[in-house]
């Protein structure tokens, strides 16, 4: 249901006169897609939930049986899937999230369309352009069947990797926040619909990174553009056994703020960074000019 903010028009007597008084009606009840990658039982879909739903939404969660992070748009292409109603309205799929979208879009919700997909909360966050991630390629699959739709995920302190009795207790203390700016972030594209009802410009998804803190230490939102860079390195060395590395990650360092720094950096510093994934993978006309005079295979043929 694409519906515009309703104002309802309330005339009561003042005094010996008439005053006219505009309510503003809430907007209407949306229907989410709810899904993620890390699974359908996990803190940050749960937590994602439950702020959707006391958010006056309908929610239907349709997410991997087990942990399907990395897997990207993957959507399998024979046997079988298993799909499962654990309780109403919560459903798994045992095969990975763009597959979890399409079981929910065309056997689960039976046709009917919702009018958003959100997928996350991600334990972990997923910057720039995030190809692997199993999150935004749900939110991905999403958008190219036409629904709107956002990632989100949440960031990790890399030094409470050994903390106890629980790893990373700062990500798992986040996911409410995230869950409370998703369903504000929802209310916001309500507000501002298109014309056309649309809740976000046709073939773009939101990608949405939280920092791991508190709502009250957040340090604001930044809109950024995609970058290629994540601020993460992989790094290869040699263990001495032949043919063997091992392999680990180096996060690099966010520096001095400056006005063009990217989405990691932000989230670094405690921002919660928004940015615009367009579908359209074709490169442009102009592309299409500058390699065509580079092949001459072209030439071949009648």
């Amino acid at each position: 249901m694409r519906a515009w903010l309703v104002i309802a028009v309330i005339f009561s007597l003042v005094g010996t006169g008439c005053a006219a008084q505009l309510v503003a009606v809430e907007p209407a009840s949306l229907h989410v897609l709810l899904t993620n990658d890390d699974g359908y039982d996990t803190p940050g879909i749960k937590a994602v939930r439950e702020a959707l739903i006391a958010a006056g939404h309908e929610v239907t969660l349709v997410a991997p049986l087990h942990n399907q992070s990395g897997s990207g748009m993957r959507v399998s292409t024979q046997g079988t899937l298993n799909y499962t109603e654990h309780s109403e309205g919560v459903w798994s799929v045992d095969g990975s999230p763009a597959d979890s979208v399409l079981v929910g879009l065309l056997h689960i919700m039976q046709g009917e369309t919702p009018d958003i997909v959100v997928s996350g909360a991600n334990f972990g966050p997923n910057l720039g352009y995030a190809s692997s991630s199993g999150t935004v390629g749900a939110a991905t699959m999403a958008m190219h069947v036409g629904i709107p739709a956002i990632a989100v995920s949440v960031g990790i302190d890399p030094a409470e990797y050994n903390a106890t009795p629980t790893p990373f207790p700062s990500t798992f203390g986040a996911f409410d926040g995230a869950a409370e700016f998703t369903a504000k972030l929802v209310r916001d594209l309500q507000d501002a619909q298109e014309d056309s009802g649309n809740l976000l410009p046709e073939k773009t998804i939101l990608n949405v990174n939280y920092p791991a803190v508190k709502p009250e230490d957040l340090e604001g939102v930044r809109v950024l553009k995609a970058s290629w860079d994540v601020g993460v390195r992989i790094v290869y060395e040699e263990t001495g056994e032949a043919g063997q590395v091992t392999v680990r990650l180096q996060l690099l360092e966010a520096g001095a703020p400056e006005s063009d720094d990217e989405d990691w950096q932000w989230l670094s510093r405690g921002y919660v960074t928004i940015t615009v994934l367009d579908g359209n993978t074709d490169a442009g006309e102009s592309s299409r000019y500058a390699i065509s005079p580079r092949l001459s295979t072209l030439e071949e043929g009648k």
